[in-house]
């Protein structure tokens, strides 16, 4: 832990937010210890053993209960077990709405009153937080950034930061990560955003800006500390004016949205194929190379490759996507932008390119295989992990595994088998599924799970014919297997033809 003032604060928080980080930042003060933690860069929850920041005087504060009515329930509840919160829901005493609605009060509280009082000791320890999902909230650390700048009253902080910047370029950050913040600017931050054009410097903005100084550092202040808005002169201005409208968009929008009433709607169809969209995205990401994952050629030029990463982006973004609705691809598309993000810095850099390139030809060239003399080799080993995690349900890193199985050995009919058993029920890969269980039969003639996974297959895509025919095989595999029988009960209904050929096929095995 170490001492820190106002300016390292700052920083630090920014670095948290804008580096997408989880863990917990402990600020202790001398009149007790509060903390903070954060998930994906964003404040999730906060506890403070300050005297005063507790639910229940907040509630009192808020005019949901009464001092005393509020001793006796902390000393029901503490009898009963039940969190404070919950036990107020639970009798009916608090809303669950005016429960929530509180508690984010406390938590805000809870994150401001650093920037305000004299920290003794501070520590960020990065680490996986389990949460309750009933104490999670979604509270925009870019937002509290941002009040807090608003708030801040301190003269001689503002003129250290307009000193050291008062020659510098503004210049508008186009990192295609920061475009879509959860925050809300205010009409005066958005019109000096809208002033930022990469030549004037913060002093001829101040001086167009007609905004006392105070006003004017503090609104350039909170820019920088969200990412909109950078002192470097190093920024490839070549997606500029497609950033800044993307982002003044995305404001606009935010701004419309909390003006309407919080409720979650239905999915439209246009939202539903994304959501498969972003599942089938997420699925390939273990098998395809970063150029494939960036949809641009091996030769491409950066500049391509630059104009895909930001149309990849701004289409998976997860800032764009925290209603409700899509909270079963929230974690998805955290994965996928990472995904792309490392791809990009590879691609861009010349040396590291160079160095993957080298990396790729020489897979293509001399595939590993493994060493002679195993008593267990590395394909097996690599097999045992595929199963593992397609058990519990981590089907990218199956796949990922898979494929590293098939390139240890690509003659081993179980790879192909199970890599085509994932693929099967996705419509977007069905000819990688058909591929996968046709080289599994071709190296292992009497695998009755591919008999039965391809006669699913084509009797989903309407191949019913095809559908019959391995139906048929797996039943002279196994008479009894119930995926054979029951395809062929479902093949014979669909046959409206009496004496047609899927007809036939199951009376033999009626």
């Amino acid at each position: 832990m170490n001492r820190i003032g106002i300016r390292e604060l700052f920083g630090l928080i920014k670095n948290i937010y804008l580096n997408r980080e989880t863990g917990l930042l402990v600020c202790n003060f001398a009149i007790g210890k509060r903390l903070i933690c954060f998930i994906n860069g964003n404040i999730r929850y906060a506890r403070s053993g300050v005297e005063g920041e507790k639910l229940g005087l907040f509630l009192v504060k808020g005019g949901y209960l009464d001092e005393k009515s509020l001793a006796f329930h902390l000393e029901d509840a503490k009898a009963s077990g039940e969190r404070f919160g919950q036990y107020l829901c639970d009798n009916k005493i608090v809303s669950e709405a005016d429960i929530k609605e509180t508690v984010k009060m406390l938590v805000q509280h809870i994150v401001i009153r650093p920037f305000f009082e004299e920290i003794e000791e501070i520590d960020f320890e990065k680490k996986k937080i389990a949460l309750d999902p009933a104490l999670m909230l979604e509270i925009s650390t870019g937002n509290i950034l941002l009040e807090c700048i608003r708030e801040l009253d301190n003269p001689r902080f503002i003129e250290n930061v307009f000193e050291e910047y008062r020659g510098s370029v503004p210049s508008f950050m186009d990192n295609p990560m920061l475009l879509f913040q959860k925050v809300s600017l205010t009409p005066e931050e958005g019109f000096i955003f809208s002033r930022i054009d990469g030549h004037l410097t913060m002093g001829e903005i101040e001086t167009i800006s007609s905004m006392s100084r105070n006003k004017f550092v503090k609104i350039l202040y909170g820019l920088y500390l969200i990412g909109l808005v950078d002192f470097s002169e190093s920024h490839d201005s070549s997606f500029y004016e497609e950033a800044r409208k993307d982002v003044m968009e995305n404001i606009i929008e935010q701004a419309q949205s909390e003006e309407k009433p919080a409720e979650i709607p239905e999915l439209s169809e246009k939202q539903k194929a994304f959501i498969t969209e972003v599942a089938a995205f997420y699925e390939d990401l273990g098998k395809i190379d970063f150029y494939q994952l960036l949809d641009v050629a091996r030769e491409e030029e950066i500049f391509e490759i630059k104009r895909n990463y930001y149309k990849l982006m701004k289409r998976y973004h997860p800032d764009k996507f925290t209603e409700p609705q899509f909270s079963e691809i929230s974690g998805k598309l955290d994965e996928i932008v990472s995904r792309l993000t490392e791809a990009f810095q590879i691609l861009k850099d010349e040396d590291s390119r160079k160095a993957y390139d080298m990396k790729l030809r020489k897979q293509e060239k001399d595939p590993p295989r493994e060493a002679e003399g195993r008593t267990t080799s590395k394909s097996e080993i690599a097999f045992r992990d595929a199963l593992f995690y397609v058990s519990q349900g981590r089907f990218s890193e199956g796949i990922e595994m898979l494929n590293r199985c098939l390139q240890l050995n690509p003659d081993d009919a179980r790879f192909y088998l199970e890599l085509g058993k994932l693929q099967v029920d996705n419509p977007m890969w069905t000819k990688r599924a058909e591929d996968n269980l046709l080289k599994a039969l071709k190296f292992d003639a009497n695998s009755l799970d591919a008999y039965e996974a391809l006669g699913r297959l084509y009797a989903k895509t309407g191949r019913h014919e095809s559908a019959a025919r391995y139906f048929a095989g797996a039943l002279t595999l196994d008479p009894e297997s119930e995926v054979a029988i029951e395809g062929m009960k479902k093949l014979k209904k669909a046959d409206k033809k009496s004496g047609g050929f899927m007809s036939k096929i199951s009376d033999l095995f009626s």
